[in-house]
């Protein structure tokens, strides 16, 4: 056998044992990293271009709220669109999504609290008489607040059963989440936010995606997709 037969036996061997760097659903999970953190990126650009408009405190603390809300929207969409898809490795998207919400809810906190009211708790007490989309927005922090500090596998491991209980009131905090926006806006549910986004848009989906769990409609769904899969296969 030549040296030149066994040189490339080497390369193929070699190569068949390569992995590639990411493969299949990290992809995915790259992508939705990069894009959770795509907003901060914009709004600290933003930041040093002064590009924030005229009253750049109440920009970013609005825009930090409306990217916390898709957010905890989006962390609400991964087990509906498991249903709708069949494809299980979604599930791997749902901390990070919540932890993501929490992230964007504790910058959007920290800007109304910290930088726009500057830690005057007693001045932002006697502002808060009265709002009640404050109240409905810190709810919804504090629930994000306890649902992020136990999302850990050693919570699970100790809560056991009482964990996917505890982590239901995920749902309670989108729900506050969309109302704390809606009030927000004085109740103008079909107000235009950034000529895209309004609240009335928020609340269809949510009902849309809490309707997805609906144990009867939840079974409903994934009969009628193993059947639309069925018909395909037998179609090919």
């Amino acid at each position: 056998m030549s040296s030149v037969t066994i040189n490339k036996k080497q390369t193929s061997t070699a190569g068949a044992g390569r992995k590639p760097l990411l493969s299949g659903f990290q992809w995915v999970q790259l992508a939705m990293h990069v894009g959770a953190w795509v907003p901060a990126v914009v709004l600290v650009v933003d930041y040093f271009t002064n590009n924030l408009t005229i009253n750049p405190i109440q920009y970013a603390t609005q825009q930090l709220g409306l990217i916390a809300m898709f957010m905890v929207v989006a962390a609400l969409a991964v087990t509906p669109l498991i249903t709708l898809t069949g494809i299980t490795d979604l599930q791997k998207l749902s901390r990070p999504l919540g932890l993501y919400a929490f992230m964007y809810t504790a910058l959007h906190v920290l800007m109304y609290v910290g930088v726009d009211y500057e830690f005057a708790f007693d001045l932002l007490w006697l502002d808060a008489q009265g709002k009640n989309y404050m109240l409905s927005g810190l709810i919804s922090f504090v629930i994000l607040l306890v649902l992020a500090a136990t999302s850990f596998k050693w919570w699970m491991k100790h809560l056991r059963k009482n964990w996917k209980r505890l982590h239901r009131l995920v749902y309670i905090a989108g729900a506050l989440a969309v109302l704390h926006y809606g009030l927000a806006v004085k109740g103008d549910l079909f107000r235009l936010q950034g000529d895209i986004v309004f609240p009335a848009l928020y609340t269809l989906l949510l009902f849309f995606l809490f309707g997805l769990r609906i144990p009867p409609i939840r079974r409903a769904v994934i009969h009628a997709r193993q059947r639309v899969v069925t018909w395909t296969l037998k179609s090919s």
